[in-house]
C-alpha cells in the first residue's frame, strides 16, 4: 500500500467497505489517515497508519478488517454509553 496514491487507496478501501464513504490523507512522513463514514452515518477516523506495514492485497484486506473491527467496537461502546445514560 505504500506505493498507492491517495485516490487508489480510497478506491480499494471503498471496494472492501462498500457501505462506507472513505476519505484519505497522506502526510509528509508518508503515514496515512482515513476518515470513514459508516452506513448509519457513524464517523470514524484512523490516524498515523504506517503504510509500510500493509503490503499488497493482503495488506489492504488486513487494513479493511481492522477498520471494520474498530467500527464494531466503537458502535458497541457508544450504544452501551447511550443505554447507560437513558437509565
Amino acid at each position: 500500500m505504500d506505493t498507492l496514491s491517495r485516490a487508489e487507496i480510497e478506491a480499494v478501501l471503498t471496494s472492501r467497505l462498500p457501505n462506507c464513504v472513505i476519505s484519505c490523507t497522506i502526510s509528509a512522513d508518508n503515514t496515512l489517515s482515513i476518515d470513514v463514514t459508516g452506513p448509519e452515518s457513524d464517523q470514524f477516523t484512523v490516524v498515523n497508519i504506517d503504510r509500510r506495514q500493509y503490503h499488497g492485497e493482503a495488506g489492504i484486506n488486513k487494513l479493511a478488517r481492522e477498520i471494520l473491527e474498530e467500527m464494531v467496537i466503537s458502535r458497541q461502546t457508544s450504544r452501551r454509553y447511550i443505554t447507560f445514560l437513558e437509565k
